[in-house]
């Protein structure tokens, strides 16, 4: 399997892919990585209350992140400034639930992005490049979680053809019960 930058980033038009591998490295996780992707999880998950199962997958797996992405058909895509060499975010994939990765049906785990990096785009650039990893992988149906307040998540997610399969009800603030979307999944074509 090619792990080159570049086909990491074949999902990107060539001057911003240029643009893009100037300034930040995209590889599957290395030991040296597991820290620093740990601490943006952390950073950047954590904040969230745990609703169901959603986060408390991610908090199991904290301890043995690395050790976790070295199974069967799991990869961590870490992404890493070039500029300060720091782990900035990431993304997982790996199969559903538990399931044999012949089942061909995967999911997007602990998307990640650190707040410094927000709203530069970089989220949708690892989210495709999860994409494209559970591709080569075999998946061809992802599966991802959101709680009620990723509500920018859920905006990337739909954008890139993700579609709500499961709501949840919560009481909101004012006592009202708002509903969410809390699974969503892409059917990915041949």
């Amino acid at each position: 399997m090619d792990n080159s930058l570049a086909s990491q980033l074949a999902f990107l038009d060539p001057l911003d892919q240029l643009l893009f591998s100037e300034r930040y490295d995209l590889r599957p996780i290395q030991p040296a990585d597991e820290a620093g992707a740990v601490a943006v999880i952390e950073q950047s998950l954590m904040s969230y209350p745990d609703e169901g199962t959603v986060l408390a997958s991610t908090r199991r797996r904290l301890p043995r992140f690395l050790a976790s992405y070295q199974e069967d058909g799991a990869v961590y895509l870490v992404l890493r400034d070039r500029e300060g060499g720091q782990v900035i975010g990431g993304v997982g994939v790996r199969p559903f639930a538990g399931l044999d990765p012949r089942e061909h049906i995967g999911e997007i785990r602990e998307l990640v992005i650190s707040p410094a990096y927000r709203g530069l785009g970089l989220g949708r650039k690892l989210m495709k490049a999860g994409i494209q990893k559970a591709r080569e992988l075999g998946y061809v149906r992802l599966y991802l979680e959101a709680t009620s307040e990723m509500r920018h998540a859920q905006t990337l997610f739909r954008r890139i053809g993700f579609r709500p399969v499961e709501f949840q009800q919560k009481e909101s603030n004012s006592s009202r019960r708002e509903i969410f979307p809390s699974y969503f999944v892409l059917e990915q074509a041949d």
